[in-house]
């Protein structure tokens, strides 16, 4: 896909939030009247544990198999992420907004076999930025805004070990609106999201799409222990509308603490999720422990 290289308006970003946030307070001026609490704990909002890009905290240990190369790579991305709630407006029959912001760091570093030696390192890192905005109905039925801010760079290790001279791919560095529903049947949850990037001259696709089923299942005799499966489906513009699938199967114990966790074992194939080596198309198997924010 053609694509023609332009600087970023400095100021867009600025607008955009300024914008952003005169509409939610449009939008949530009635509230004002209604029971509000600053700063909760947590949001509301069920975080989708099986997108690769979720705000939570953890680290993986992947096979990985670049379609084409015959080089065998250990992939280790580590999620690192913040979330806040600012305020929380209470309306009658359990609905309410919320309005916070979140950061996440992914970090991907790489272990590779060059024969007489494995060589590791940084290989990538993003960055994103987020101010949100959710909505929810009832404790089933969610629906989050979100304007973020994202930014990719090479790890000097990879730069080094690969001899790269040349600037690296602006691909990954833009701005997006996101709106992304969620609901709660039972055992399932199901989520739909579309997202839109607004970055003026990018050199990035457009649109994206997401869709993803999870299945919760309690362990009988088994306090705060549950099996956890399900499927999460991102397709991108930039990838020419071809789809990253990612299977999960693993355990979550500690529910409803403040601290649970999650093992899982995983299956990705698609374009990298992470770094400006998105380009790549990869198969990634593995395991790995996720800590949800909420």
């Amino acid at each position: 896909m053609r694509r023609t290289e332009s600087n970023i308006c400095p100021g867009m970003l600025k607008h955009l939030s300024v914008y952003f946030l005169l509409i939610v307070l449009f939008y949530s001026t009635p509230l004002l009247a209604q029971d509000y609490e600053w700063l909760p704990r947590s949001s509301s909002y069920p975080t989708p544990v099986f997108d690769p890009r979720a705000t939570i905290n953890g680290i993986s240990m992947l096979n990985y198999d670049v379609e084409g190369e015959e080089e065998q790579v250990a992939y280790v991305p580590v999620t690192l992420s913040m979330e806040q709630q600012f305020i929380r407006f209470h309306k009658a029959q359990n609905r309410l907004w919320e309005l916070g912001m979140s950061f996440s760091i992914y970090a991907q570093w790489s272990i590779v076999d060059v024969g007489e030696a494995f060589l590791g390192g940084l290989q990538n890192t993003d960055y994103r930025i987020s101010g949100i905005a959710t909505y929810r109905w009832d404790p089933n039925h969610h629906l989050r805004f979100s304007l973020f801010h994202q930014s990719s760079h090479l790890g000097d290790d990879y730069i080094i070990r690969n001899n790269i001279t040349r600037p690296a791919l602006r691909t990954l560095n833009f701005e997006q609106i996101d709106v992304n529903y969620s609901r709660k049947i039972n055992a399932w949850h199901m989520y739909l999201g579309t997202g839109f990037n607004v970055s003026p001259n990018t050199v990035r696709g457009r649109s994206m799409f997401q869709v993803g089923f999870e299945h919760l299942k309690s362990l009988t005799g088994y306090k705060g222990v549950a099996m956890r499966s399900g499927i999460n489906v991102n397709i991108h513009e930039q990838n020419d509308f071809s789809p990253n699938l990612r299977l999960a199967l693993g355990v979550e114990v500690g529910r409803n603490t403040q601290t649970p966790f999650i093992l899982l074992v995983s299956a990705f194939s698609g374009h990298l999720p992470y770094s400006t080596l998105e380009y790549q198309k990869v198969r990634l198997i593995g395991l790995s422990l996720i800590i949800p924010l909420h």
